[in-house]
């Protein structure tokens, strides 16, 4: 074997390892950024945290369940048409691209979009919009009185 050959075989397995293991919740952070990148006039999904938003109110008893589906099995659909999280951008945007071309994947980044601005411009209590961030790009002022506990209590 050549030593250029063998010096590679590292990074080709933990590729293929990394791809045999993507993580739902990676892509769909993944997909997030995409969606919102990082450009400067506007905050980025990461910078203002929706993935935590998704988590947190994800697991709560009140969210959709139906929703929760969703989002996960549109990410194994974008697994299987190889989307990975350490891709590049433009390799990525090809793929989300295509998808967004069939019914279901237009429905699922619809719904990504959704969830993805409820964490940009939601109060900060739900585990997005960290620092106010997306209120101030927006220049919105929060109504008082703001929640003091994440959910209230169910009725019936």
């Amino acid at each position: 074997m050549h030593r250029r050959v063998f010096l590679s075989l590292p990074l080709v397995v933990s590729t293929i390892a990394c791809a045999a293991k993507e993580d739902l919740w990676g892509v769909i952070e993944s997909v997030q950024e995409q969606l919102f990148p990082d450009h400067g006039k506007f905050p980025s999904a990461k910078s203002f945290q929706a993935i935590r938003y998704l988590k947190m109110v994800s697991y709560h008893d009140s969210f959709d369940k139906d929703d929760l589906a969703f989002l996960k099995e549109g990410a194994k659909v974008l697994i299987k048409r190889g989307y990975r999280s350490i891709m590049i951008e433009k390799e990525k945007e090809k793929i989300l691209h295509t998808f967004s071309q069939t019914r279901f994947g237009e429905n699922w980044l619809s719904l990504m979009i959704n969830y993805t601005l409820e964490a940009m411009l939601s109060d900060p209590l739900y585990g997005g919009n960290k620092g106010a961030i997306g209120w101030k790009a927006y220049h919105h002022h929060a109504g008082l009185p703001r929640p003091i506990k994440p959910y209230g209590v169910k009725h019936g």
